[in-house]
């Protein structure tokens, strides 16, 4: 058969099809329906199934005594092609896609500030790159060294490099995979977030020369509204005693519902919390900031792929006050793990994390 009689044959196909779809659909629209399952409603839905008897040679009927059997039959294949028979619109609207349900999703805020999904390149980043996602890795155990003895140098405790601190001082985590509590906060600062920081801090200090500076003060108890108003105090005392810090880190815990997954990996076969950075478009220092925790990220893909989360950064136009993202442009907020992690997940990432930190200040510029 030439091309010619090919496309013919084609088209003549395709306006076939569309003549029976409008076929049906004018039937849909003139014959009447019944608010009760009437066997007036039954004869027609067997109108409609006969309608596409005539089109698809499937469904039909060897002979009347097969009635019933064959019936079951075809809903059943019809019902698996998506087809409503006591709905025939749904037999054009397979085909047109106007007719098909999409349903709108909720955009309202209801007074909380949204923040984007961004996965930092730390190659090429820029804000195309806001709210795509980034492929899953297989890291079921990575296999990496948590130390870099290279990376070690004297250590000068009169100036401080990095300082971390925490405005919800007491996010905490589970004692164990057997914790059944649902207390997501705990004044005993040994099992939170205060815990990571100590863990990070000793980390840098002891095998990088890097001084460290881990605050305990508690800013969320009593108003908790006011925990970024509290820890910017702190900071600032911080910021007029040392002048700036090469890195700054208010670090924090996701929070989850009680039945979300903990977010792990397994790195040289122990199990480690994910990371994730938050950070603040809206900061006049975001910019460079950006840079620097962009810099970090490409450190932790290439060292211990799966330790991010894969959102990688929470991006805020402003949050609140920034964050306090606006003092620094070495300032960032970096979420371990979160509630239903356990402790000793939470501090093996903190050894990890001491490890990309030595290797952001001390490693090959």
């Amino acid at each position: 058969m030439g091309r010619n009689a090919i496309k013919k044959n084609n088209k003549s196909k395709i306006l076939l099809s569309v003549l029976t779809l409008l076929f049906i659909f004018l039937l849909c629209l003139v014959l009447p329906k019944s608010a009760n399952a009437t066997n007036e409603d039954k004869s027609q839905n067997y109108f409609f199934i006969k309608a596409i008897t005539n089109t698809v040679a499937l469904f039909n009927s060897p002979s009347n005594g097969e009635q019933n059997t064959n019936s079951e039959i075809k809903h059943s294949v019809l019902s698996f092609l998506g087809i409503d028979i006591s709905n025939p619109i749904s037999i054009v609207s397979k085909e047109i896609s106007y007719f098909q349900n999409n349903e709108g999703s909720d955009n309202e805020s209801n007074g909380v500030e949204k923040r984007e999904t961004l996965v930092l390149n730390p190659f090429n980043l820029d804000d195309n790159q806001v709210s795509k996602f980034k492929g899953k890795v297989d890291t079921s155990n990575s296999i990496a060294g948590i130390y870099n003895p290279k990376l070690k140098q004297i250590l000068n405790k009169a100036n401080p490099r990095v300082l971390i601190y925490h405005s919800h001082t007491t996010e905490s985590y589970l004692a164990s995979d057997d914790d059944t509590s649902t207390n997501t906060f705990n004044t005993n600062l040994a099992q939170g977030v205060c815990e990571v920081g100590d863990v990070i801090a000793k980390d840098l200090e002891k095998n990088y020369g890097i001084a460290a500076i881990n605050d305990d003060t508690i800013h969320n108890v009593v108003d908790y509204q006011a925990s970024y108003k509290k820890s910017r105090i702190t900071l600032d005392k911080y910021l007029k005693e040392y002048g700036d810090f090469d890195i700054i880190i208010d670090l924090h815990r996701d929070g989850v519902p009680l039945n979300h997954k903990n977010e792990k990996t397994k790195i040289n076969g122990v199990n480690v919390a994910k990371v994730m950075f938050v950070m603040t478009k809206g900061n006049p220092r975001y910019a460079a900031q950006k840079k620097l925790v962009s810099s970090m990220i490409g450190i932790s893909d290439k060292l211990y792929p799966g330790l991010m989360d894969y959102r990688q950064v929470y991006l805020y136009n402003r949050g609140i006050d920034f964050y306090s993202q606006d003092r620094s442009n070495n300032a960032m907020l970096i979420e371990v793990g979160n509630n239903n992690n356990t402790i000793t997940e939470v501090k093996n990432t903190g050894m990890y994390l001491s490890r990309i930190i030595a290797e952001q200040l001390n490693g090959k510029k």
